[in-house]
């Protein structure tokens, strides 16, 4: 039993890096309707950021401040520079193009920090009992983290004047612009967040794993499943998925290991089957087209 229930809140916390780094992608295809695959970027760049600044300085929670840092500058740069560029395009141009930069920033990336995997120490390494089980606090500060993230977000987009312009630019672009309401700014802003947060996220995660320049691809594929499940565009969907998948994951590996890989793909074609937009599907086109 103990065995178990340490699976179920090791799942908490893989379910929060998901959610974290999948809700750039998520706003992305929600806000723009394009799918920005170069999001794991900003991933792979805070986890990198926060090895730099934990190896300088020590300080590990300045480091994942950084990462933030550098996650909305980048989420700054490619949606003023290339998303706004893309918005009349069809899906697959856009694919295209979002994952090219993802592969030039894994360049730089190489040529900054090299090929090896870098370690980063646990900045926590103490144990709390829960349900009278040992559990890292780290990865229990990590789901917390989470939570919050999903409740600032969620009050931001649904109680705000900000947010609900947001909501109303995307399917109804001309009217909420004829009031005077810079959408493309609105939409910028919420964006370098979304981008901020999976450097967050890549922070984060750094501690569990090693930090390697292809990290981002194996993140890549976990997160297009968990929008795709979630439904692309829910920010509440893509949270419900990245818990759900942190389970399949956790519960699954410890039940038999190559579970841990093969029963989010399961998961997902199952969902699929039933609801082919996902739990939380968004309709519509670009909303620029």
């Amino acid at each position: 039993m103990d065995k178990w229930i340490t699976a179920v809140i090791y799942g908490l916390g893989q379910g929060g890096i998901l959610f974290l780094v999948s809700l750039a992608l998520s706003i992305g295809y929600g806000l723009m309707r394009v799918v920005n695959m170069e999001s794991m970027l900003y991933y792979t760049f805070g986890a990198y950021v926060s090895y730099t600044i934990m190896k300088v300085t020590g300080n590990f929670f300045f480091g994942a401040l950084c990462a933030f840092g550098i996650g909305a500058i980048l989420g700054f740069i490619v949606e003023t520079q290339l998303l706004r560029r893309l918005y009349h395009k069809e899906m697959m141009f856009t694919v295209s193009a979002t994952y090219s930069v993802f592969l030039i920033g894994i360049g730089f990336v190489q040529f900054i920090w090299g090929l090896n995997p870098k370690p980063v120490a646990m900045p926590i390494d103490k144990m709390v009992r829960i349900i009278g089980v040992s559990i890292p606090v780290y990865r229990v500060i990590v789901f917390i983290v989470a939570a919050v993230v999903y409740v600032l977000i969620t009050l931001m987009l649904n109680r705000t004047i900000a947010g609900k312009a947001i909501m109303a630019g995307v399917d109804s672009r001309p009217q909420v612009e004829a009031l005077g309401i810079n959408v493309n700014k609105i939409f910028t802003v919420t964006f370098v967040i979304a981008s901020g947060i999976a450097g967050l996220g890549g922070a984060l995660n750094a501690p569990m794993m090693m930090v390697g320049p292809y990290m981002g691809f194996d993140m890549l594929l976990l997160s297009f499943i968990t929008v795709i499940f979630g439904g692309l565009g829910s920010v509440k969907g893509t949270a419900l998925s990245a818990l759900i998948m942190g389970q399949v994951m956790s519960l699954g590996g410890t039940l038999w290991s190559p579970l841990a890989f093969i029963a989010p793909f399961l998961v997902m074609f199952i969902v699929i089957l039933v609801r082919p937009n996902g739990l939380f599907g968004v309709k519509g086109a670009s909303y620029a087209g």
